[in-house]
């Protein structure tokens, strides 16, 4: 078994750090968090699970099903409670996936996650739902939590909960980063002020977002709404969550350290992919008395490969199966100076087909010319799935992958598939049009 997270393939993702009531902790006396501050906030009980372990195929077992989501997404905290109208959540209802948030203004850390919540709907607005849950915390940690939850809900009263909730993030502390704020007054900002003037700071700003202040006043003290904010941090208190953010995906925990858009935007893709995955390892098709090539057409043109069933022939059964299953078509290809790559439904590097197979490795087969076709194991060896790449330069550090073919025509087509840094669409990648295989 293989043991490896997401995360120490990801650059540049932003770590959050956790608002967590001690003992000893003043008052509104938390430091301003930075990009890489203490450890996030999980549940206690879930803080020294172990990591995720993934099945590597081998020569006992060549072929497995497996989903690398059903891998992470494995540790469900006990009794949380479903989604329902009582939640305050953003995105469709029917959405496939789901980011919940046990969350409160006064922690800085949730400031911080807040604009990436927004993000990742905004990028996914028909695929992903933000559910935002209160978690407040006794005065004798952040003075204003259940006050500020209470107003959360007084501006719900009036429709505004999300440009309340928002606003109440970016105006808690000045953020000279943030040029939406950067230039204001420091009496903009909530943080520093004392709880008996918070509600007169409120309402003298919640007009600019269209509503009552007198409403407004009215609701935040109302019994329901105080009432209502007890049970939610009872509720919290009874399912362990005692840092905020704590965030979960699909009604899992969060399995990562890091939060960040890229990070969410992976796993998204990767909850996506799995509509086209399969449950099991594909029939046996491979004939090892017959000869295989495939014509891959793409946007540039034609490629054609000859395929090496009797020398990798769980790589060649695997690509036969999907390409006859049309898999591939309208499939990206990430193009490098040195290869290009398909085969990820998800785009993510990390999809696949819904199985794994082993490693075929042949000692007389090398990438010491162009137009090598191989297997590609982004999580590692025994984990080859759907993703094939073709080289276009001679290559080194190679061993161990499964070599499965050879270009016989259209070499060229490789050099006019874009070599793009940064994809900020995927509409900018160089497609598969379609598979098609010959047998002889």
């Amino acid at each position: 078994m293989k043991r490896l997270f997401i995360p120490t393939l990801i650059i540049l993702t932003a770590l959050l750090g956790a608002c967590t009531p001690a003992q000893d902790a003043a008052p509104t006396a938390e430091p301003q968090p930075t990009a890489t501050d203490i450890e996030e906030s999980v549940p206690q009980e879930t803080t020294d699970a172990a990591e995720p372990e993934l099945p590597i195929a081998n020569a006992d077992n060549p072929c497995l099903p497996f989903s690398l989501m059903d891998v992470l997404l494995a540790n469900p905290l006990p009794g949380l409670p479903p989604v329902t109208s009582d939640d305050w959540t953003l995105g469709p209802e029917d959405a496939a996936v789901t980011f919940m948030e046990y969350s409160e203004l006064q922690c800085p850390y949730c400031a911080q996650l807040e604009p990436l919540m927004m993000a990742i709907q905004e990028a996914y607005p028909d695929d992903v739902r933000i559910v935002f849950r209160h978690r407040p915390f006794d005065e004798t940690f952040h003075d204003k939590s259940i006050l500020g939850a209470q107003a959360l809900e007084a501006a719900g009263k009036q429709g505004k909960f999300q440009e309340f909730k928002n606003f109440m993030f970016e105006r808690q502390s000045k953020n000279p980063n943030n040029p939406a704020v950067a230039d204001l007054a420091d009496a903009e900002f909530w943080a520093g002020i004392s709880p008996d003037q918070f509600d007169e700071w409120i309402a003298e700003r919640v007009p600019d977002l269209g509503m009552d202040a007198e409403q407004f006043l009215e609701d935040m003290f109302n019994e329901e709404i105080v009432d209502k904010i007890t049970q939610k941090q009872d509720e919290a208190n009874k399912l362990g969550i005692n840092g905020t953010p704590t965030l979960f995906i699909n009604g899992f925990i969060w399995p990562e350290q890091q939060k960040g858009l890229d990070l969410f935007s992976i796993y998204t893709d990767l909850v996506l992919g799995q509509e086209k995955e399969y449950s099991a390892c594909p029939p046996t098709i491979v004939d090892a008395d017959k000869e295989y090539s495939a014509t891959i057409s793409t946007t540039q043109g034609d490629i054609l490969v000859d395929l090496y069933a009797d020398q990798a022939p769980y790589a060649v059964n695997s690509f036969l199966f999907l390409a006859r299953e049309g898999w591939y078509d309208n499939m990206g290809f990430f193009a490098t100076d040195e290869f290009v790559m398909t085969g990820d439904p998800s785009d993510t590097g990390f999809g696949g087909s819904g199985y794994i197979f082993l490693d075929e490795v042949v000692a007389d087969l090398n990438f010491n010319d162009p137009g090598i076709l191989s297997t590609y194991a982004r999580l590692g060896p025994g984990l080859n799935t759907s993703t094939f790449f073709i080289s276009k330069i001679p290559l080194t550090g190679q061993e161990g992958r499964s070599i499965f073919g050879k270009v016989t025509s259209g070499l060229e087509i490789l050099e006019k598939m874009a070599v793009i840094q940064n994809v900020n669409s995927k509409d900018d990648l160089d497609r598969v049009l379609s598979i098609t295989i010959t047998e002889k």
